[in-house]
């Protein structure tokens, strides 16, 4: 039997709406915008990003299932509060990922690469100083997936991402401490330097080790300055969803 033949389809150029409101929840939950425990209805990211209610949900639903929002009863939705065991897991496998894309990535990088990481690392070295919290966050965002993204495994990237998009509103705890915990987090970026020089001269083992010590210390910050217990399931207090850049102090 012969095969019908193709319907006259032609590719769709430009984004959707969904794709877009996708994109923009993504990079602003990446970026700080949203704080743990915050909660959000769909008609408030709507009004946020100046779309239909639609687009607003799909892109909503879409971040939900990949773990950076939780559905709530009353159709709204609530940036995840992880407890200490769940960041911890969260990190186990962020240091399984990372350190492995890291040491595949050494020895790819152009010198132009190189060169921007390095811009990159200029920047957070006065992040304390010039950035705001969400320009800090972005800087270290593109500096780490710059070095993943030459691993040349998609899939490997893209599971970072989702680790990273479950943790993105933790970030925003380092700039709500005072300013010496921050000067211990930021302590860490001559060992950024290095996994830059380990990154440069192809040599992964090093490059690996570094990024490990890197999380590992990461994460001890985390549990000493930052953690918060969840509370139980159901049993938060509603919190209204904010436009984005606007800051709480820290709880």
């Amino acid at each position: 039997m012969k095969r019908p033949a193709s319907p006259p389809l032609r590719p769709i150029k430009g984004r959707t709406l969904r794709e877009i409101a996708y994109e923009e929840l993504r990079n602003a939950m990446l970026a700080g915008h949203f704080e743990p425990g915050q909660l959000i209805t769909i008609r408030e990211i709507a009004a946020l990003l100046k779309c239909g209610v639609m687009p607003a949900r799909e892109g909503v639903q879409q971040l939900a299932s990949q773990g950076a929002f939780e559905f709530l009863p009353n159709r709204s939705f609530r940036v995840p509060v992880h407890t200490l065991e769940e960041l911890q897991k969260i990190f186990e496998a962020r240091a399984l990922l990372e350190c492995y894309a890291a040491e595949r990535a050494a020895g790819t990088l152009k010198p132009s690469q190189v060169r921007t990481l390095r811009r990159l690392l200029a920047r957070l070295a006065v992040a304390d100083e010039a950035l705001d919290a969400s320009q800090a966050i972005s800087t270290n965002y593109r500096f780490h997936f710059m070095i993943y993204e030459a691993c040349r495994s998609p899939y490997i990237v893209d599971a970072i991402d989702r680790l990273w998009l479950r943790i993105g509103p933790l970030h925003l705890r380092v700039f709500q401490s005072n300013r010496s915990d921050q000067h211990e987090f930021f302590s860490v970026l001559p060992q950024h330097a290095e996994l830059v020089d380990a990154v440069e001269a192809g040599n992964g083992p090093r490059a690996s080790i570094i990024l490990r010590a890197l999380l590992t210390q990461s994460l001890a910050w985390y549990e000493v300055h930052a953690f918060q217990e969840a509370p139980a399931r159901g049993a938060e207090q509603p919190q209204a969803a904010r436009p984005a850049g606007s800051r709480t102090a820290r709880v």
